[in-house]
């Protein structure tokens, strides 16, 4: 079967909205109601701007998200950060922990387990078919020095040039809806 780019592409964004309307009709979690148990300061990483939040959790549950007042943001959040805990408790399903397939089944393992699986599935990989048969796929939400720091651990390190991120993909929808919207490339400033 052979596919085009643009049915691959077609087929991705079809995947992404059925995933996305799934995730907010099933199981969502409500908030829990009363003043949080304590605040936990945090950075939001829904985009690479990383506006400081303070979390508030109530019996070891997300119940509500504030603006860091301390923070670039001044203590105002956009939308997506607002709706952290609605989306950090949407399932019960979340995957907390990391699992390996062992005969064919997903079973839990430790993170160093994990991690030298991971390890050892790359070093196989580049060591029989070369450094150009791995790739790293990075996220938007990535700071700009922790995208620097991936593109040289890939590109200097395992000697890799095959580099891609999210933002093409996810912000090149994102900038149409934006500049329709508010007239702009990109949000509104909040703070």
């Amino acid at each position: 079967m052979k596919l085009t780019r643009r049915e691959v592409l077609k087929s991705a964004a079809a995947a992404s909205a059925f995933m996305a309307m799934n995730g907010t009709l099933t199981d969502l979690a409500m908030a829990a109601p009363g003043e949080p148990d304590k605040w936990v300061k945090a950075v939001c990483r829904f985009c690479g701007t990383g506006c400081g939040v303070m979390i508030g959790v109530k019996a070891g549950k997300v119940v509500t998200v504030k603006g860091d007042p301390n923070n670039h943001n001044k203590g105002f959040i956009c939308l997506k950060g607002a709706e952290l805990p609605s989306i950090v408790n949407a399932t019960k399903s979340r995957v907390t922990r990391p699992y390996i397939r062992k005969n064919g089944q997903l079973e839990p393992a430790s993170w160093d387990e994990a991690m030298n699986l991971v390890v050892s599935k790359f070093k196989t990989a580049i060591k029989e078919h070369g450094p150009t048969s791995v790739a790293y796929y990075g996220s938007g939400q990535a700071l700009t020095e922790e995208s620097y720091l991936a593109n040289k651990i890939w590109k200097a390190g395992l000697q890799s040039n095959n580099v891609e991120g999210n933002p093409r993909l996810c912000m090149a929808s994102a900038v149409g809806g934006y500049y329709t919207s508010f007239g702009k490339d990109e949000p509104i400033g909040c703070y």
